[in-house]
């Protein structure tokens, strides 16, 4: 069996897949969530300037997961160019590392320089359901590279964007997290060993796509919203990356608290770096 080579458009360096998709030639910042996330961005954004199937853009596939949705969006807001991805896929849907970051690779090429990235997540002990985590640091559990490389890098979450983003009113802790390959839930003996090591959620999607646009030079930032839970019979319960707030008798909307974090990416994009 010979191997597919792939063409230029396929790898599109260039990002300028993005640019035939939306008619914008750079965008300053990418959002990935699903649509049940971005109801508050509806309604206040109102219809986008473009839209496309996020599967138009070479090497992205059509998201599998239910809630996912084949659907790429680009806004203009205060001057700013907002490209909206509704859907991904994820490790456990069976498809190659390369097309799962496709989009992330693309919007690198594109230029794009910055991106919050959205996620459902599991908590394993204190985090409650419905609940939204600012991912402060993760840990790889998937026994895989998060992407391909010539060399090693360094990566990581960006502090100035952690920080705007914690900032909201109602947002959770800043939180350490495990990627894990899913899809089934951790059970209750994993839950207790990643508290042993200060996790306190497990994700299976976002991180490998924040590292590799942080490899390539944008600011990302990350929600973990908590939509099940498994408890740890043992009581142990992971290290918060940092002092956690005083805990409202219920949780904010996430829908809300979504686009407050896409505006805080927004004007910490807009301040000059150190």
């Amino acid at each position: 069996m010979t191997s597919h080579s792939r063409t230029v458009w396929e790898d599109d360096p260039d990002g300028a897949s993005i640019l035939l998709a939306t008619g914008r030639a750079r965008h300053d910042l990418l959002v990935v969530a699903e649509p049940a996330f971005l109801t508050e961005v509806d309604a206040e954004w109102g219809r986008p300037m473009t839209r496309a199937r996020l599967s138009f853009l070479p090497g992205v596939a059509v998201p599998g997961v239910r809630g996912q949705a084949d659907d790429l969006r680009s806004y203009e807001r205060d001057g700013m160019g907002i490209l909206v991805a509704r859907g991904r896929s994820a490790i456990f849907e069976g498809k190659s590392s390369h097309r799962i970051l496709a989009l992330a690779r693309l919007a690198a090429s594109a230029r794009v320089r910055g991106a919050l990235l959205v996620g459902r997540a599991t908590s394993l002990g204190e985090p409650r359901v419905g609940e939204v985590l600012p991912v402060a640091d993760h840990v790889n559990l998937t026994g895989a590279p998060l992407f391909t490389s010539k060399g090693r890098v360094r990566t990581g979450w960006d502090e100035g964007c952690l920080k705007a983003v914690s900032g909201i009113e109602g947002m959770g802790a800043p939180t350490g997290v495990a990627l894990v390959p899913g899809p089934t839930l951790p059970t209750p003996l994993e839950a207790r060993v990643l508290s042993g090591l200060g996790v306190d959620a497990a994700v299976t999607d976002s991180v490998a796509e924040a590292m590799l646009l942080c490899s390539r030079g944008a600011r990302v930032a990350g929600l973990a919203i908590v939509d099940s839970q498994v408890s740890s019979s043992s009581g142990y319960r992971g290290k918060r990356a940092s002092v956690r707030p005083e805990r409202a008798e219920t949780v904010a909307d996430p829908t809300v608290l979504v686009l407050a974090a896409i505006e805080a990416m927004m004007r910490s994009l807009r301040e000059p770096q150190d």
